[in-house]
């Protein structure tokens, strides 16, 4: 069959194809999973699982790129114009009169507190309001933290959580334009890192979720998970 090569070497061709024809036959039976002993790093979500961060839950607290919307009142009258103000690089906001306010890590009620007290100088008993600026689908930074998508997903990044806090598997999907034609349906992959340091892990079908409606196999995710969707091998 082939002249040219001596009976050890076609031995060893042989025997190399006979592999490669088991391992297909392997995958045919027992699906994509041999691909992880063949191709062990192949298709894993590599450094991804490290980047799930805690957010500590409650009111959410203020940082950089967050926008605020402020105004001060006293004797039944503005004393300040609204102003919306985004906290800058050093977690700080410039407000007339008082100048820069250091508010990064604080909750809007104690940003409230503490500009009050600013403006005693200035005004008797001022009252003020402090909120946070946020329109969902306004290009703008949640501050109720952010879920990072990954792996076989039209736009892979992060995706901003809603102020009611209920953003699911499926839900944050279809923010990030939805999972490529190669993505594994079976296998989108969460890691969420608890208080401890420790990462948990969760698998969702989202393929058994939309054809069988099973709403239930969904999860609620987490400021700080990580989504990530694998390729599928077939």
């Amino acid at each position: 069959m082939y002249p040219n090569l001596k009976e050890d070497e076609l031995s060893l061709i042989l025997r190399f194809v006979s592999l490669i024809l088991l391992c297909f036959s392997l995958v045919g039976l027992s699906g994509c999973g041999l691909f992880d002993l063949i191709l062990p790093d192949s298709n894993k979500p590599g450094g991804y699982d490290q980047q799930a961060e805690y957010v500590e839950e409650g009111e959410p607290r203020i940082k950089s790129g967050l926008t605020l919307r402020v105004s001060v009142t006293a004797s039944g009258s503005a004393a300040v114009q609204e102003v919306m103000k985004e906290v800058d690089l050093n977690g700080e906001i410039l407000l007339p009169l008082i100048g820069a306010v250091k508010c990064e890590g604080l909750t809007v009620v104690e940003l409230q507190t503490k500009i009050s007290k600013s403006y005693e100088k200035y005004f008797i008993d001022p009252q003020v309001s402090v909120n946070f600026a946020y329109t969902e689908n306004g290009n703008m930074k949640s501050p109720w933290g952010s879920i990072l998508m990954m792996g076989e997903i039209t736009r892979p990044g992060p995706v901003n959580m809603p102020s009611t806090r209920d953003l699911n598997v499926v839900r944050a999907l279809m923010m990030a334009g939805g999972v490529t034609p190669m993505a594994d349906k079976r296998k989108v992959r969460v890691t969420r890192r608890e208080k401890s340091g420790e990462l948990k892990r969760f698998i969702v079908d989202i393929e058994k979720i939309g054809k069988d409606g099973r709403s239930d196999l969904d999860i609620i995710l987490k400021p700080g998970d990580v989504v990530w969707v694998p390729e599928s091998w077939y």
